[in-house]
This record gives C-alpha cells, sequence and structure tokens, in this order.
C-alpha cells in the first residue's frame, strides 16, 4: 500500500502545503528541459494529490483513495499487466466496429474468460486509482440469460464517473474542450478517428419516460467530477440520435450550462458516431470514416437560446408536430375544465380572483387531480405558497384533497392510520414544498443571503434544483406579492413586473416547465350586492399580467344572496336585505388562450366540498339540503376493512400509489 509521496519518488519539500517539483515519470524520458518542476504536489491532509502538467505525461494520483478502491481491485478481474495485444475474437470485434485496438490498449481495456465467455473489460480511473470496471459480452444474443453490459458489484465501493476522466489533457494556452458520447464504442470511436479528451456517460441514456434523475445522474454533484468540469469550456455532446440520447444531453446541458454546451447532428439515417465511421450492414449503411467524423465535428449545433434557433436545433420538436400535430396539454379527466385549459412545459398561466374566491383551494385540487390523472407520466410540482402557512397545514390540506377524508382522527370521516401513512408519502414523492426561512435556507454558493431568501433569484436557484434532481413538471408561486420584488428605482411598476413576466417565460423555456402565479386583483368596485367579477387588467401593478401570460384564469363567487321579502322587517337596513351563502359556486373563468390547442376561452361554474375538493355544479343538487350521515362504528369499520386498497372515500377512485 502506497502512503507517502517519497514512496512514488517524488522528492517532496517538508512545511510546504501546495509546491511544484521534478516529475519522476517524465524527467528522465525528456532530451530537453530536464530537471524542470513541472509536478504539482498538494500536501494537505486528506487530500494529499500530484499532477504532472507536461503535456506529454500527465501523471496524477491521489494518496488518500487508494486504500478506499483496494476491493474494487481485487474484485475487477484485471490482469496484473495488461498485454500488447488482444485475442483473435476480440480483435476481431475491435475491426468489425472501425476501432483501432492500440486506443483499446492505452485505455488500458482488458479481457477475461467468465463462464466460458470471453468478456472486455472497460476500467473506470481516479486519479490512477481504479474506481470501478464496466464489463461487455460481445457475443451476447437476444434470448441470454446474462446481461449485454453490467458494470461490478456497488457492495464493493465502485464510484460512478463518467468513463476517460483519468486522460484528460489539455496544453496550457489550449481552449478545454471535450467530446461527450452515450457509450464506450463511441468514445473510443472518436478516439480512433484522432480526437482526444472524450467522456463517455456512465450509466448509458436514461428511459424515456423516467422522470427519477436523482441517482442516475448523481455523479454531477461528485467533488472529483466537479473539480474536473468546471474548468471545461466546451462540451460537444456526442449522444444518440434517439430519444433517449436526445433526452440526456438535454438534461445534462441543465447541469452545465447550455451556453457552453453544443451537440452533434448526424446523416440522415446513421444513429450515432460509430455507424458514422463503421458503417452498420444491417441497415445498409456505408462507413463514412475519418471524413465523417469531421464532417459531423464541424457541423456541430448549438443548443437553443432566446432569440438565435433554427429548424436544426429543434428538429425533434418539429418532428413531434409532424407526427402528431398541434396536441393539447395535460388535463385532470373532466371534460368541463380540460376543454376551457390544458397544461403544457414552457407555458406560464395565471390565476386571479378577488379574496376568499378560492384560488389557493383550486390550485391544491386541480394539482391532486393533474397528477392522479397522469400517474403514468409520474408528474412532479414545486410549490412556493408562503400565505398558506405552516407547511404541515398545506401538506395536511393536500392529504385531506386526495383522500376526500379528514386528517382529524376520530371523526365521523377520518381516514386511517394506513391512508394516512400512504398519502404523505405519495404526497413526498409528488409536492416539493419551497419554505425558506432566516435561519434554514441555501446560500447557492453564497449567491443568497438572509435578506433575500424569497427574492425571485432564490425561488428560481430552487426550481432549477428540483428540475435537475426531481424533473419536476412544473411550479406555482401563490401569490405574485409573497416574492421579495426587488424593483430598480429607475423603471415603473409595469415595467419591472413586464420584465419579470419574461424572464419567467424564458426560465420554463429553458428548463422545460410550466409555471402557475396566483396573483391579486386591485380594489374591484360593487355591482349590486357582490364585487363584480375581476378580469386579468384588473391583477395589480401591470397590464402585462395579461399581455406576457399563456393562459389567463379568474375565479369568482358571488356569495351575497338577496332574501326572501317574506323574512323581511321594516327595522332591516340595505345589510340585512342579504345573506350569506356557503354553497355558492365557484365560476371558474378562462379569460386568455394563447395557443388555440391547448384550450378555449369560456366558464364554468363548480362545487366545493368540506375537503377542499371541487366538482361541477349541480344547479339541482344546490337547492336540496345535504344531510350529514350518523356515524355508525360497525359501518366505519367493515367500510375501511374493503377499502383496504383504497384511499379515497370514491370507490370509483383508483389508488394513484
Amino acid at each position: 500500500m502506497i502512503t507517502s509521496f517519497e514512496e512514488l519518488g517524488i522528492q517532496t519539500k517538508p512545511g510546504k502545503v501546495r509546491y511544484s517539483t521534478i516529475c519522476p515519470k517524465c524527467n528522465d524520458l525528456r532530451s530537453h528541459h530536464k530537471n524542470q518542476s513541472c509536478l504539482t504536489v498538494n500536501d494537505e491532509p486528506g487530500n494529499r494529490w500530484w499532477h504532472c502538467n507536461h503535456p506529454h505525461c500527465g501523471w496524477s494520483g491521489n494518496l488518500d483513495v487508494y486504500d478506499k478502491y483496494v476491493k474494487v481491485l481485487e474484485k475487477s478481474n484485471m490482469p496484473s499487466q495488461i498485454p500488447n495485444v488482444y485475442s483473435r475474437e476480440v480483435m476481431d470485434y475491435w475491426k468489425v466496429r472501425g476501432i483501432d485496438y492500440r486506443i483499446a490498449l492505452k485505455e488500458r481495456i482488458f479481457e477475461f474468460n467468465l463462464n466460458g465467455k470471453t468478456i472486455i473489460g472497460f476500467p473506470f480511473y481516479m486519479n490512477n486509482t481504479l474506481v470501478n470496471v464496466k464489463y461487455l459480452n460481445f457475443k451476447w444474443k437476444k434470448g441470454d440469460k446474462e446481461p449485454k453490459w453490467w458494470q461490478l458489484n456497488k457492495e464493493y465501493g465502485t464510484k460512478i464517473i463518467p468513463w476517460g476522466m483519468q486522460s484528460l489533457q489539455f496544453a496550457p494556452e489550449e481552449q478545454k474542450v471535450i467530446i461527450w458520447t452515450e457509450g464506450e464504442l463511441d468514445r473510443l470511436t472518436w478516439m480512433t478517428a484522432g480526437y482526444r479528451n472524450v467522456l463517455s456517460e456512465p450509466q448509458g441514456a436514461p428511459n424515456v419516460n423516467s422522470n427519477d434523475f436523482k441517482e442516475k445522474f448523481a455523479y454531477v454533484n461528485d467533488v472529483y467530477f466537479k473539480s474536473v468540469i468546471k474548468d471545461i469550456d466546451l462540451i460537444i455532446f456526442s449522444t444518440d440520435g434517439d430519444e433517449p440520447g436526445i433526452k440526456l444531453r438535454e438534461h445534462l446541458s441543465l447541469y452545465f450550462g447550455k451556453d457552453r454546451c453544443k451537440y452533434i447532428n448526424y446523416p440522415v439515417g446513421y444513429k450515432d458516431i460509430n455507424e458514422v465511421y463503421a458503417g452498420c450492414s444491417e441497415k445498409n449503411l456505408a462507413p463514412l470514416g475519418k471524413e465523417g467524423i469531421d464532417e459531423c465535428y464541424r457541423g456541430k449545433v448549438s443548443f437553443p437560446v432566446k432569440g438565435i434557433i433554427t429548424p436544426s436545433q429543434i428538429k425533434s420538436e418539429l418532428e413531434t408536430y409532424v407526427k402528431s400535430g398541434f396536441t393539447p396539454g395535460l388535463g385532470i379527466g373532466i371534460s368541463e375544465i380540460d376543454n376551457l385549459f390544458t397544461l403544457k412545459p414552457k407555458h406560464l398561466t395565471g390565476i386571479t380572483g378577488l379574496p376568499s374566491s378560492g384560488k389557493s383551494s383550486f390550485i391544491r385540487w386541480y394539482l391532486c387531480e393533474f397528477i392522479k390523472h397522469n400517474q403514468d407520466k409520474n408528474i412532479k410540482w414545486a410549490m412556493f405558497t408562503p400565505e398558506n402557512r405552516p407547511v404541515s397545514r398545506e401538506i395536511a390540506k393536500i392529504a385531506e384533497v386526495f383522500t376526500g377524508k379528514s386528517i382529524k382522527e376520530n371523526s365521523y370521516d377520518s381516514m386511517d392510520l394506513f391512508k394516512r401513512e400512504k398519502v404523505f408519502k405519495f404526497i413526498e414523492q409528488h409536492f416539493f414544498i419551497i419554505s425558506p426561512d432566516r435561519m434554514n435556507f441555501e446560500t447557492w454558493n453564497n449567491k443568497i443571503d438572509a435578506n433575500r431568501i424569497n427574492s425571485m433569484e432564490s425561488l428560481l436557484q430552487y426550481l432549477i434544483y428540483l428540475k435537475k434532481t426531481e424533473n419536476i413538471f412544473g411550479y406555482v408561486i401563490d401569490a405574485w406579492n409573497k416574492i421579495e420584488n426587488e424593483q430598480p428605482k429607475y423603471i415603473s411598476e409595469t415595467q419591472y413586473i413586464s420584465k419579470q413576466l419574461d424572464y419567467l417565460l424564458d426560465f420554463g423555456t429553458v428548463y422545460d416547465v410550466h409555471g402557475i402565479i396566483i396573483a391579486h386583483t386591485t380594489k374591484i368596485e360593487h355591482k349590486g350586492a357582490n364585487y363584480r367579477i375581476p378580469c386579468l387588467f384588473d391583477i395589480k401593478g401591470s397590464s402585462a399580467w395579461k399581455e406576457k401570460i399563456d393562459i389567463g384564469i379568474i375565479l369568482h363567487r358571488y356569495f351575497n344572496k338577496l332574501k326572501d321579502k317574506s323574512n323581511l322587517s321594516e327595522e332591516d337596513d340595505e345589510d340585512d336585505m342579504y345573506y350569506i351563502d356557503d354553497k355558492a359556486p365557484t365560476i371558474l373563468k378562462v379569460e386568455k388562450i394563447r395557443f388555440e390547442e391547448t384550450g378555449k376561452m369560456g366558464k364554468t361554474k363548480l362545487s366545493m366540498d368540506s375537503k377542499g375538493r371541487f366538482s361541477i355544479f349541480d344547479e339541482k343538487k344546490s337547492k336540496e339540503s345535504v344531510k350529514i350521515p350518523k356515524l355508525n362504528p360497525k359501518i366505519v369499520l367493515e367500510d375501511d376493512k374493503d377499502d383496504e386498497d383504497d384511499i379515497f372515500s370514491n370507490k370509483s377512485e383508483k389508488l394513484p400509489f
């Protein structure tokens, strides 16, 4: 076990933490500039590393990680010495793929026998330390019990990082550019064509329907990975041209920043860079060789940014319109509402109404129905709802909406322990409530201090994090006035709100999310016994609310009802002529639809029950008196027993979790 720099032949300088010294690996091999101090040594406890800055050497390592990966080396099946050539069958495999076997040897790729089969091993290094191995059964056939690809067991302490980290080398004045491929063979193809500094995605592209990226892309938060990638100037994605490959590059570009990312487009019919180089006999594709790869590299495309978009950049989106036309967004399965509006990523919805018109209650119910109706899409929402405090109350209200039962135990309609635990678990998987306070908040690399915890910048940092880790469908801001807006003195409130809405529209486009904002109205005048129904121009601050948003929704209730004349006396004044109708319907009015495929202008009436659940208002039923059934313990217990697998009070509803 190597425990000191001296054991590696490195001349140390006691008393210094960071210093330069002679590299024992390359010094004797040079004809010029011998004894040059090109090796940087960091002798910091817990992080003792070395790195040779000579462009033709690059020798590096870390003493403090050697002992952590001993078991990885023991279980890797890697030979103690990599031979100078491969077996005939492996050589034939490289030849068919068009890969130079000398490149494979340089990358320390090895072969071994496993149960009579020849397996190829791709070693993953971190500073010359083996941290993982990915295996390929290159003779795999459909129907085989064993997998085609697999990695060394996690129980051995493996590390998940992109393949090729160890081989990155840049000259001092060189722009730091890397090519990012979807697989190991694509990386070797680029290198065979003469390109260096190529990385391969460690676990391949995500499933098209996958929304849980926390584990798959955990490596982006690895300290070693971050230390390397932060200095890269340009990342060029050479992922497959299919949906998973596109999803991979799109998601990673969010981490790295689209301003320093580009991607490769392949000729028509070619799926990846290996097919471009070596062709594909099954698809009757001719090999285009190095010229084909060079042409792909020259044609690399920038990721779309506002104002600079070409058809080739949004090819996959255009194909969607070609195949399906202009499709509506996602709804909740209630036609009276879905006909009015549906939700799509990249769009912005504004909701307004007078106090007590049910805005928060409606959006809480709508999100629950949205998640339930689209279970196959694993919908997740972020919620910034400081008006609905504390957070525990908001979660309890969501639980009641989902179950249709009371959170309070021992009430006639309370949810039992089983339902309560299940619904809380489900909420945790689908709702992420953003609620920082002065004692508990993220600084986001010191961008935010205690005086700006509810600023727009702080909120968007949380949303970016949740998009990257949870792949949220969208977010809710309830309400707009709870954001600590930082309006400059030199612009009006109207101009400021307009700019903020533009910023949110751009944010939704870049991060592929739907935004819902609840905004309060200005003072509304009476119309008879009630306030008149507001319009989008009545939202406080700016006419931009109607101009900028894609969907504009108004919620309103006419509470005051005229009493029957027989119930009035001569002494009654004007206020006594009316009573509060707590069963008054909620009017849902869609005043604006920017894209006709997502809905239409119109309105409908809704009823809300005691658990905050809405339904289409029934004029006849509303006139009938509603009787609360008496509690019958035996019946309740029997219902609970029969309803064990369904947390909803309505038998027709299916358990979404």
